[in-house]
């Protein structure tokens, strides 16, 4: 297992059962391991999805119309 530096590694237990590692750093989450298909979530793709978390709240809601 590669490691990053400064990091520490926790192994968490999702709702759904499946176990995935986290990489923590100074608070946050920066990386993120399923260990059982080994897929990795990188720092890229948090920012992506807060992006879209964001982009989906500030989407006006649509109105309903008489």
């Amino acid at each position: 297992m590669p490691t990053i530096p400064g990091a520490k590694y926790n192994v968490k237990t999702t709702t759904k059962g499946k176990k995935v590692r986290l990489a923590w750093s100074g608070g946050n989450v920066i990386e993120a391991k399923n260990l059982k298909t080994g897929a990795t979530h990188t720092p890229a793709e948090f920012a992506d999805d807060a992006m879209s978390r964001l982009q989906r709240k500030m989407k006006p809601k649509p109105s309903k119309g008489k």
